[in-house]
């Protein structure tokens, strides 16, 4: 047995080594290492780990492919949050680059496409340096350049796609489509063509074919594209009423009818077609199957103004006037712009012998119609049978042209100019000018001054003549 000093002597020396090991576990502690306080998502981090197997952020294949899961899921906020939040530095290129695509695909999804673009376009110059392939996220750029119509750019990513690969009929497809939607009728029409060639099945490409010729007024050729196209895709009224407008155009009203009718076969709820086999069969004089045709056209759904309108001008046209009435006031309750409406009620309620609100409706017409270009039409009628040496009619277009627009005073001054220029008696010329000056219509100073200028000349002239008035007016 030790002695009592020796017994102190080892209880000394264990409470010294048991500070020591302290010691050496707090110096641990006050000297961390970047990956102990580098965040750890909670689904990755190990409940131990010894400090020489601690992992940095995203490095191997297991967080990225969390990431890839959470897009796939829809999380995409999640896999922004979470790239955009953690370290890259100390990453592999070819994790550097999947991060990037994910973050851009993932702000796409979101709508953010100016994000996506730099994001993607990182990705890009990274698969760049290394000498990978780019195919996958030029198609996304190209998506994003689309969706902000950057045509060129758009363009030019679905240029590098095929390229890469001819055959791919996706990229093709979405080069055409750029091509169409920013009016390049050319490079789309090149494109659509060879699309066909490569599928001659696809009714919407033929249809966008045709589309492209229409637009570069190659009618003919946009004709039988139509027709191709709606003997692939006989279902689609797209289709259907652009080949069935051309038929129309060219006075083929039956081969029109017979396109209407075949889609209707498959699409018997859609209004723009009944819509389209009442106006062609009103075209023909054919007024039973032009109504039933209008009715199946509010039934499907369609109760414009425009519908309840041809009802009831085909109701006039068959004499059927207090049948027409009803029709007619709820397109002009629905649209009280239309002056056929007004016009149609006029004359069914004179019809009737509703002589008052016949009176109403046909006053309103014809003060619409005189606001509307018939005065303007007037007005450079009566300039051009001026300049041709027409006068009378000249002074009869003006004339016309102010019983329409009394208020128009620019007219005065037209029909001042033309007694001025063209007859000896001058008063007509004269009373014309005071008339535009008395006009409260704003009007060009230099018409006011001319106006002024003119009458200050014909006064002498007027005192001599000594007549108020024109034998020649």
């Amino acid at each position: 047995m030790l002695s009592p000093h020796g017994r102190l002597v080892l209880l000394l020396a264990c409470v010294l080594g048991g500070a020591g090991c302290v010691a050496s576990s707090s110096e641990l502690a006050e000297d961390p290492s970047p990956e102990q306080v580098a965040p750890t998502p909670d689904s990755l981090r190990p409940v131990a780990m010894r400090r020489d197997t601690t992992r940095r952020p995203f490095e191997g294949t297991g967080s990225v492919e969390a990431l890839r899961a959470a897009y796939m899921d829809g999380a995409y906020e999640t896999v922004v949050r979470r790239i955009r939040t953690r370290r890259r530095d100390l990453l592999r290129a070819s994790e550097m680059q999947e991060l990037h695509v994910l973050l851009g695909r993932a702000e796409q999804a979101r709508g953010r496409h100016a994000a996506a673009i730099d994001a993607l376009r990182t990705a890009r110059r990274i698969a760049e340096e290394k000498a990978r392939s780019t195919v996958s996220i030029d198609r996304t750029l190209g998506d994003s350049y689309a969706a902000l119509y950057r045509w060129s750019e758009a363009a030019s990513a679905f240029r590098r796609v095929l390229d890469a690969r001819p055959d791919d009929r996706a990229a093709r497809q979405a080069l055409a489509e750029v091509h169409r939607r920013s009016r390049s009728w050319r490079e789309a029409r090149a494109q659509y063509a060879r699309l066909v060639r490569a599928d001659s099945s696809n009714g919407r490409w033929w249809a966008r074919l045709g589309q492209c010729n229409l637009e570069l007024n190659h009618t003919e050729r946009a004709r039988r594209h139509f027709a191709e196209a709606h003997r692939r895709a006989p279902r689609s009224a797209e289709v259907a009423l652009s080949l069935s407008r051309l038929h129309r155009a060219e006075g083929a009203l039956d081969a029109a009818r017979r396109v209407v009718d075949t889609t209707l076969a498959h699409q018997s709820g859609d209004p723009r077609l009944w819509r389209r086999r009442g106006d062609l069969a009103f075209e023909r004089d054919d007024l039973e199957r032009a109504r039933r045709a209008y009715v199946r056209t509010l039934a499907a759904g369609d109760s414009s103004a425009t519908v309840y309108r041809r009802i009831g001008l085909v109701d006039v046209r068959r004499q059927q006037y207090a049948q027409s009435l009803p029709f007619l006031r709820r397109s002009l309750r629905r649209d009280s712009s239309h002056t056929r409406t007004t016009l149609y009620l006029g004359v069914t309620y004179l019809r009737l012998d509703s002589l008052r609100r016949a009176g109403t409706h046909l006053q309103n017409t014809i003060d619409r119609e005189a606001r509307g270009p018939i005065t303007k039409a007037l007005e450079h009628q009566g300039s051009l049978k001026s300049r041709q040496g027409a006068v009378a009619a000249a002074v009869d277009a003006y004339r016309t042209a102010l019983r329409l627009r009394p208020e128009r005073g620019e007219l005065y001054f037209r029909l001042a100019t033309v007694y001025d220029e063209h007859y000896r008696d001058k008063a007509p010329a004269a009373r014309y000018y005071r008339r535009f000056l008395q006009t409260r219509e704003a009007a060009l100073p230099e018409l006011r001054r001319y106006a002024e200028s003119r009458l200050e000349t014909l006064r002498p002239i007027l005192h001599m003549q000594q007549s108020p008035s024109s034998s020649n007016e």
